[in-house]
């Protein structure tokens, strides 16, 4: 589990392409986790309200995602998963807001020189995690940008506590049990090389 940035050096900086390097030869992913958005950003674009409303602004609220989700775009552009094709990227929160946006990250590809565009990367490269957020249209969205087996069912306590029935209704949403069964456990399984049998 890594943030997007150390200080002002980004996740995708070369310093850091021997961790991916090891990461994908070790068949181990890399989840990032949002983080809180540098002093001056929070400055520039989330001031002007009350401290609280401030600091949910610039976390939870948006900041948190916005930042994790620039990490992922900028390791794609940079061309991270053409170095290191077998890397696998887990971004939570529904894929941390980069899903929604990809006709307009597509169009960075060609500028950035890679061959395959960034919503491909996505299929390929990246897990999602539901961080709680059980809102079926998240899902719906999701399988239009990835597949059922890249989908991670997760709670994000104690920022989103779903209750049981809250849960059993979100996977109602599944047309099979088998797709059920890979959200719940089996993706997380196969990605993390665990036995969820095992105590």
């Amino acid at each position: 589990m890594v943030y997007g940035r150390t200080g002002d050096r980004f996740l995708d900086d070369p310093a850091y392409d021997d961790f991916f390097a090891a990461a994908a030869g070790l068949g181990q992913p890399v989840f990032i986790h949002p983080q809180i958005p540098s002093d001056a950003l929070r400055a520039a674009a989330y001031r002007g309200f009350d401290p609280m409303t401030e600091l949910g602004l610039a976390t939870f609220g948006w900041g948190w995602h916005v930042e994790a989700a620039t990490a992922a775009l900028r390791l794609i552009l940079r061309g991270t998963f053409e170095r290191h094709p077998d890397l696998q990227i887990v971004l939570g929160h529904w894929g941390e807001l980069l899903p929604f946006w990809l006709d307009r990250a597509d169009s960075l590809a060609r500028l950035a020189g890679l061959r395959r565009s960034v919503s491909d990367y996505i299929r390929t490269n990246f897990f999602l995690t539901t961080s709680g957020m059980l809102n079926p249209a998240l899902l719906r969205h999701a399988l239009t940008v990835t597949t059922v087996d890249r989908l991670i069912f997760s709670t994000d306590y104690p920022f989103q506590q779903p209750t049981r029935a809250e849960i059993d209704t979100f996977f109602e949403h599944f047309v099979t049990d088998t797709d059920r069964h890979k959200v719940r456990s089996a993706n997380a399984a196969t990605l993390f090389g665990i036995d969820p049998l095992t105590p």
